[in-house]
């Protein structure tokens, strides 16, 4: 792995953890540095969309729990000044249509606010990002982005489309359901359970505990930014590669 990355200008760390029970294996491995710190397997890192699995794992214990069901319309649990235009296809409202299970399986025809680009050469969502770096985006204000720049693809459960928007949604719905923010309920249903004791929700939350390791960098393209200072993403997950052995996962009460 460190050759890989010594030979690869693109990669400046990696992460990997080997995990198997049956085979008595546990083996955190990292290579790569961050500004001159060599990688460590205990480091937070940047997860990116790995936090969607996160996302769906509690919608499934709330479920579980007899608090939603997947098949519940979005309306239930949102507020108008949200949900108003969200989804208009072909001239038709399709928003009372929309379920949970759409959010959760990227099949509600939502745009993405973070990828999808606005017709006629208008700037993406990153480009405006990026040009105003320490602008703090809540989700409320990237689903109106969404809404207000971006066309929805098809009816509720008619395609596919893979949707950072919707999964904003399921973050306010969960916040609705539980009467508490969405880093709380994160630390309460994962990483609390699971022993995530360094993990943490970027820009909301800290770790239980503070290894004193430095957050990895988060390099996109040529552009080298501190992951854990930047506000524009503050919406992402800061989890470590875990160095114990035998961590069963184990379900929240």
């Amino acid at each position: 792995m460190s050759q890989k990355v010594a030979s690869d200008p693109k990669l400046h760390n990696v992460y990997l953890l080997v995990h198997s029970d049956k085979l008595d294996i546990h083996w955190p491995m990292a290579a790569g540095d961050t500004d001159g710190f060599p990688a460590d397997p205990r480091q937070a890192y940047h997860t990116a969309s790995i936090g969607k699995a996160f996302t769906s794992v509690i919608l499934a214990k709330l479920v579980e729990q007899g608090f939603v069901r997947f098949e519940d319309p979005i309306a239930n649990y949102l507020p108008p000044s949200i949900l108003k235009d969200l989804h208009t296809h072909k001239g038709k409202n399709y928003v009372p249509e929309i379920q949970i299970k759409h959010l959760v399986s990227n099949t509600s025809g939502l745009p993405d606010y973070y990828e999808d680009k606005p017709r006629g050469g208008q700037a993406g969502f990153m480009d405006e990002a990026l040009a105003n770096p320490s602008r703090f985006w809540t989700a409320e204000e990237t689903i109106a982005w969404s809404t207000e720049h971006l066309q929805p693809r098809f009816p509720p459960g008619k395609g596919l489309h893979y949707s950072d928007t919707g999964f904003n949604l399921l973050g306010l719905i969960i916040e609705r359901v539980t009467s508490k923010a969405y880093h709380e309920v994160l630390h309460d249903y994962i990483f609390t359970p699971l022993e995530m004791n360094h993990s943490y929700l970027s820009h909301y939350s800290n770790p239980a505990v503070d290894n004193g390791l430095p957050v990895a960098n988060l390099h996109l393209n040529d552009l080298k930014n501190k992951a854990g200072r930047l506000p524009l993403f503050q919406q992402f997950f800061m989890p470590e590669v875990k160095p114990f052995r035998h961590q069963r996962i184990c379900s929240p009460s």
